[in-house]
Order: C-alpha cells, then sequence, then structure tokens
C-alpha cells in the first residue's frame, strides 16, 4: 500500500508532502497503517469534504491519496471539518512527516 499525504496552509501558508510504502516499512508498522485506514473507512468518503465557512483563516488543508493493489482514493480536507474517523490516520501521517525533518507549521 502506497499512501501519500499533502499539507497546505496554516497561518505561514506553507506546503510539506510525505510519500509512504507498506512495503518498505516493519512489518508492525504497515499493519498500523494498514489498520488505521481500514478503521477510518478511507475508501467510503468523498473526495472532497466540506469546505470550511467563509472567512474562516489559517486552517490546513490535508490531501491523503491511498493506493492498494488496484483501488486509488483521494480525500481532500482540513483541520476545521474533517471527518473525525480520519484523524488517527492523518495523525499518524503527520507524525511520519514531521520525523522527516518536514514541519511545516
Amino acid at each position: 500500500m502506497k499512501i501519500s499525504l499533502q499539507t497546505s496552509g496554516g497561518l505561514a501558508g506553507t506546503n510539506a508532502s510525505i510519500v509512504l510504502d507498506t512495503n518498505s516499512m516493519s512489518k508492525d508498522e504497515g499493519k498500523q497503517i494498514s489498520d488505521l485506514v481500514k478503521n477510518s473507512n478511507f475508501f467510503d468518503f468523498p473526495s472532497d469534504s466540506v469546505p470550511p465557512k467563509a472567512g474562516s483563516a489559517d486552517y490546513i488543508n490535508y490531501k491523503i491519496t491511498v493506493t492498494n493493489n488496484e483501488k486509488e482514493h483521494t480525500i481532500r480536507t482540513n483541520d476545521v471539518t474533517m471527518p473525525p474517523q480520519l484523524e488517527p490516520l492523518i495523525d499518524f501521517l503527520y507524525q511520519k512527516l514531521t520525523s522527516t525533518g518536514k514541519n511545516p507549521f
């Protein structure tokens, strides 16, 4: 499974991204991320979530793409209206992003 996270926005308006491949992760970490994708019902969400209210500022946009075998799905969401089921997955991906020295916010 391949998973990419792209972030943009926030107070500084910065961008960062990371791509993970479960084939190059430890078995435990690969299972953890696979479970996060499954438990979030990732493939059941629409591609675009509800946008923040007009006038909202400094929110962070997330674009997550998961490719699993023949299936690929992309979700665009933000930290204001993100479905709660996606929070554990995005938190995990964000930790991976910042562990690479990329701290966009």
